[in-house]
């Protein structure tokens, strides 16, 4: 052998060993820090999950007061001011959610910049109880500067605003779990939040033995079917605003003890990375929104539609819904545990993708069809007899007037589609209802998990905000446009609106499926196995894209 190929030989060799040693202790510290961290995770674990089961029942309490008064709002504001209209119903729907849409990303970049949770969390709850006692005490102010209507819509207003600590609670958890615990965190949170949200209203109807006027009907104090929620769910708020004061100690797992999910630090992405990275978290949006949108809508129009189709009065509508939205949020636990089976088996992108299907063939059974119309709203009249005064040129007789009945029933002589449009069977109703909620259960839980693990590791406050925020877009944007259209067109356009959406929700997962994809933290320690060399794939799939 020449004396330079040896040399050259030699060289070579020396640089395997350097790259072998450097890869040996690389993956030498790495077990170090993996060890450190762990040893971190074991010792604060119970400290964590304290704080973490503070924030599940944090999350029931702020989707809970969104819906426990759903049910009961349109009779509640027909009470307090009777020119309010379906149309007025959807903006007070939608004042909650507009609170909310407002306050979820200032309140998850403040959060940020402090690097404090606790405080934004206790301020947030306290407002939400605050809220809650205006709303209850609305008939006690009587229409003081403003309507009553108006006061409501305040009350609502201020509640979204405190409903938006759901964003510093999912951002907690994120800070506060490894990648292994977060998944089933996450889909904590969103059980316990969709279970709030369907609950609500049966929390309503457990209410009904009050009726109205109820018990207490005094100025300074209206205890009735329509406000004993309000004053539950201050006293939840309560609760919860004292375990936030004293018990929450808002600890976070050490930055530098985390690791990504293949150990190293994720690197640079090219542009057609960050183009699929975007266009993933974007898609995630948007079906988080659709989500939101089929289960809000189905809410707000409950009420109106069983009193306008099955001729339902007002506690009749407030009870019978309250029962049907609570059967619907003990069959949602059910859904999402198996949804939590499911994930284990199949990809989160695939159950997304059926949960929107399932949605979609919801909206489809709601469509009205046949010739069986709703009955016409008709004043009932109680004959009373009067006796006319005689005189010469007129007939002694006795005459008879009419009262009309206050509460009445069947489909508004003013809605012109009533004559046209053939009713929603109630068969359709119950059926329709149960598909929307299995549908959207799924969606609500697989959402939230893609969308926090394609985030990765980075503090996810600000982004988070603007998740909560595409779900308040769709319970303020719903509410408004199904008052709208309900009113002036009725159900079967109100449907086709729906299918449409969702429609081109399921389209959106399709396009972007390739891109949803998600490698799990076997498959990366399969692929650092085989090569200790910069294999940055799995860091690709679940990089910190800087998107905010």
């Amino acid at each position: 052998m020449r004396p330079d190929m040896a040399r050259n030989s030699n060289e070579t060799s020396s640089l395997l060993d350097n790259q072998i040693n450097g890869a040996k202790t690389s993956t030498r510290e790495d077990s170090t820090r993996t060890r450190s961290a762990t040893l971190f995770n074991e010792t604060t674990r119970n400290e964590r999950f304290r704080d973490i089961r503070i924030c599940y029942f944090g999350m029931f309490v702020s989707s809970i007061v969104f819906s426990i008064t759903v049910s009961s709002l349109w009779p509640f504001l027909q009470i307090v001011d009777i020119d309010a209209d379906a149309t007025f119903l959807g903006w007070l729907v939608a004042s909650f959610s507009l609170g909310q849409l407002i306050a979820s990303p200032i309140i998850g970049y403040v959060a940020n910049r402090t690097n404090n949770n606790k405080l934004p969390l206790v301020l947030s709850t306290a407002l939400i109880v605050v809220a809650n006692l205006l709303y209850a005490y609305v008939q006690s102010l009587n229409n003081f500067v403003f309507s009553n209507k108006w006061w409501i819509m305040l009350a609502r207003f201020i509640m979204g605003i405190g409903a938006a600590n759901s964003t510093i609670m999912r951002s907690y958890a994120s800070s506060a779990t490894t990648l292994t615990e977060r998944t089933g965190v996450m889909a904590n949170l969103s059980a316990y939040q969709g279970v709030g949200f369907i609950l609500g209203p049966l929390i309503q109807a457990l209410f009904a033995f009050l009726s109205y006027p109820g018990p207490v009907h005094k100025s300074w104090l209206y205890l009735n079917i329509y406000t004993a929620p309000a004053f539950f769910s201050a006293l939840t708020g309560a609760v919860n605003l004292i375990l936030f004061l004293i018990t929450f100690k808002d600890v976070r797992i050490v930055l530098s003890a985390r690791r990504t999910l293949s150990g190293r630090s994720s690197e640079i992405l090219s542009s057609t990375e960050r183009s699929d990275q975007t266009l993933a978290i974007t898609c995630c949006l948007y079906m988080f929104f659709v989500a939101y949108l089929t289960f809000t809508n189905y809410e707000t129009i409950a009420s109106p539609l069983s009193i306008d189709m099955y001729a339902w009065s007002k506690e009749q509508s407030t009870r019978n819904n309250g029962y049907l939205l609570g059967a619907l949020g003990c069959m949602s636990v059910v859904v999402l545990i198996f949804t939590k089976l499911l994930a284990k088996r199949f990809q989160d992108r695939a159950l997304a993708l059926l949960g929107m299907i399932i949605s979609f063939l919801g909206y489809f059974i709601f469509l009205p069809w046949g010739t069986d119309y709703p009955s016409i709203q008709i004043a009932s009249y109680t004959p009373t007899p009067v006796t006319s005064i005689p005189f010469s040129t007129t007939l002694s007789s006795s005459l008879s007037t009419t009262t009309a009945d206050t509460d009445e029933k069947g489909c508004p002589l003013d809605y012109h589609w009533c004559y046209t449009v053939p009713r929603v069977q109630l068969w359709q109703y119950i059926t329709a209802s149960i598909v929307i909620t299995i549908g959207f259960s799924i969606c609500n839980v697989i959402c939230y998990s893609i969308f926090s693990k394609k985030l990765g590791d980075r503090p996810q406050g600000t982004m988070m905000g603007i998740f909560t925020s595409a779900g308040s877009l769709a319970r303020a944007f719903g509410p408004i446009t199904v008052g709208f259209l309900y009113k002036h067109w009725g159900p079967r356009v109100l449907m086709i609106f729906m299918l449409i959406f969702v429609l081109s929700s399921i389209l959106s997962v399709i396009l972007n499926y390739k891109r949803l994809y998600i490698e799990t933290e076997d498959e990366c320690n399969d692929n650092d196995e085989e090569s200790n060399i910069n294999n940055s794939r799995c860091d690709r799939s679940n990089s910190n894209v800087d998107i905010a």
